[in-house]
C-alpha cells in the first residue's frame, strides 16, 4: 500500500471515530455496545447512552403518592411513592447501601422526614403499584418502657419477604438486634449484645452479608455522636463473635461485603501518614491501609459488592473498582466526560449495588454547590447506570429533579437522591425535592434490568 492510500484511510478512520464519538458508540476511549439496543420493559422508553447533555425539560405535573408519569428526556417510567400524607416534612430512601426493596419485591421501605423513622408500604410490582404505609410500632423491653426500633440501617432478610433485620433504640437496650415482621407487626430477638458493652452503648450502621449470615456494626456509645468506641463483627449460623476492636478514634463506620469475608474501615479524615481507608480480612484478620495517593485511590461515595468495592475516584473524576484481595490496584472503569473528553468535576453522587447483578452500579448525581469550577452539565441531577468492566458502558435512566443548595432541610443531605437498586435489577428508588419544592419524597424508576456482562 502507497503512502496516499494510508493517509486517505487515516481520515476515513477518523471521521467514522468522530461520527461514532457524537453518537455515544464510543466513551471512554473503548468500544461501546448501545445500550438502546436492550429491549424496553413494558412501557418505558429504552435507557439513553448518549454522552451529551440532555436539558431538563419543563417539570411534569407531579401527582400524589401512587401516580405515575415518564421522565420527558429519557422516557422511564416513574412513579411517586410518598407524599404529604405519609410526613408532613418529607420521606427520602435511607442511604444507597440500605436496601429499598425486599427480597421479592413486595415491601419498600421509607425515611420519614428528619427524625430516621421508618415507613414500610406494600409493593406490587406487577401491576408497579403501593399499598398504604404503616409505621412499625414500639417494643416492649422486659423491666423498661416501650422502647422505640432503630430502622436506621435496618436490612431486609435475604430470603424471606416479610422479615427486616432492625436494632432497638439507643436510650433503651441497644445492643440487642430483632427481626421485624411486616405481615404480625411484631419483633422477635434475634441476639442480645449487652455483655460487650456498658448501659449506654448501642449498635449503629448495620451491614451484612448478601445470604444473612455474617452481620457487622459500630459499636456507639450515648454522647460520643459520629464517633463509635469500637466495631463488631458477628457470625450468626456460629453464634460467634469473629471480630471485635477499638476505633482508637480514628474509624467511624464499618461495612462488611457481600460475601461477609471483608470489612471496610472507613476513616472520616486523612491521617498525618495519609491513611484514608483499610480493609479487614476476616479470615486472616489482616488489615491493608489505604494512602491518600493516586496509585491507591481509595474510593469515594460507591459501594461494596462481592469481594469488591467501586466508587468516586478523586484523582480521575469518575468511578474505581477494585477486589478487596489486591485493594492496592484500582482500575478506573468510567469519567465524568462527554464525547470530546471534557471533565466535569462538580458531580455529587452517591452509588448503589445491591443489586445481583454487580456488572453495573446504579448512581443518582446532583449538582455539588460547593465546586466552583466549570460545569458542562452532562450527568447532572440524575439516575444513570455505570459498566463496571471498564467499557465505559452507560445507561442513563431519569433525572432526578431534585435541586441541592445545602441552605435547608428540604434542599440539604436528606433531598440528595441517595438511589437503591432491587435485587433483581427492576426498580430503583431515589429521593427527590422536585426542584426546591419545600419538601422531599421518593421515587421509583421502572426499569429493564440491566445486561449480564460476564459469565
Amino acid at each position: 500500500m502507497n503512502r496516499s492510500f494510508n493517509r486517505t484511510n487515516l481520515l476515513l478512520l477518523v471521521a467514522i471515530t468522530a461520527a461514532l464519538l457524537l453518537l455515544g458508540v464510543v466513551s471512554c476511549g473503548k468500544l461501546q455496545l448501545p445500550v438502546t439496543e436492550i429491549e424496553a420493559q413494558q412501557r418505558n422508553s429504552r435507557p439513553r447512552s448518549l454522552l451529551t447533555v440532555f436539558p431538563k425539560p419543563p417539570l411534569p405535573r407531579l401527582p400524589r403518592a401512587g401516580g405515575k408519569f415518564n421522565d420527558p428526556a429519557f422516557g422511564t417510567e416513574i412513579m411517586r411513592a410518598t407524599d404529604e400524607r405519609d410526613d408532613k416534612t418529607g420521606l427520602s430512601t435511607y442511604y444507597s447501601h440500605w436496601p429499598t426493596f425486599n427480597s421479592d419485591n413486595t415491601y419498600m421501605l421509607f425515611r420519614k422526614g428528619l427524625t430516621g423513622d421508618a415507613l414500610i408500604k406494600p409493593f406490587n410490582a406487577a401491576a408497579f403499584s403501593l399499598g398504604p404505609g404503616f409505621v412499625p410500632p414500639r417494643l416492649a423491653v422486659p423491666g423498661k418502657a416501650s422502647v422505640s426500633m432503630n430502622f436506621e440501617g435496618a436490612i431486609w432478610h435475604p430470603t424471606d419477604p416479610h422479615l427486616i433485620y432492625c436494632t432497638t433504640g439507643y436510650r433503651e437496650g441497644g445492643m440487642r438486634l430483632y427481626l421485624f415482621n411486616v405481615v404480625s407487626r411484631s419483633y422477635a430477638l434475634v441476639k442480645e449484645f449487652s455483655a460487650l458493652a456498658g448501659p449506654n452503648d448501642y449498635l449503629w450502621e448495620m451491614s451484612m452479608s448478601s445470604d444473612g449470615d455474617v452481620f457487622a456494626w459500630s459499636q456507639m456509645q450515648v454522647g460520643r455522636k459520629d464517633n463509635p468506641i469500637s466495631y463488631l463483627v458477628w457470625r450468626k449460623s456460629s453464634d460467634k463473635v469473629l471480630y471485635r476492636a477499638s476505633t482508637n478514634g480514628v474509624i467511624n463506620k464499618v461495612r462488611l461485603d457481600k460475601s461477609g469475608q471483608f470489612l471496610d474501615l472507613v476513616y472520616p479524615k486523612v491521617e498525618p501518614d495519609k491513611t484514608a481507608r483499610a480493609f479487614l480480612t476476616l479470615s486472616t484478620k489482616r488489615i491493608e491501609t489505604l494512602k491518600w495517593t493516586s496509585s491507591d485511590s481509595p474510593p469515594g461515595h460507591g459501594d461494596l459488592g462481592t469481594g469488591s468495592i467501586a466508587g468516586w475516584d478523586n484523582w480521575e473524576c469518575g468511578i474505581n473498582r477494585r477486589s478487596l484481595k489486591n485493594v492496592h490496584a484500582p482500575k478506573t472503569v468510567f469519567r465524568f466526560a462527554d464525547a470530546q473528553g471534557v471533565l466535569d468535576w462538580t458531580n455529587g453522587m452517591h452509588a448503589s449495588m445491591l443489586a445481583d447483578n454487580e456488572d453495573w452500579i446504579t448512581v443518582g448525581t446532583f449538582d455539588d454547590p460547593s465546586a466552583n469550577l466549570p460545569r458542562t452539565g452532562l450527568f447532572k441531577d440524575e439516575i444513570f447506570q455505570v459498566a463496571l468492566d471498564g467499557s465505559g458502558r452507560v445507561r442513563r435512566i431519569c433525572h432526578t429533579r431534585s435541586a441541592i443548595d445545602q441552605k435547608t432541610d428540604a434542599t440539604g443531605y436528606w433531598a440528595m437522591p441517595k438511589p437503591t437498586i432491587s435485587r433483581d435489577g427492576r426498580f430503583i428508588a431515589f429521593t427527590s425535592n422536585w426542584e426546591k419544592s419545600g419538601r422531599f419524597d421518593v421515587f421509583i424508576a421502572r426499569v429493564t434490568p440491566a445486561p449480564v456482562l460476564t459469565k
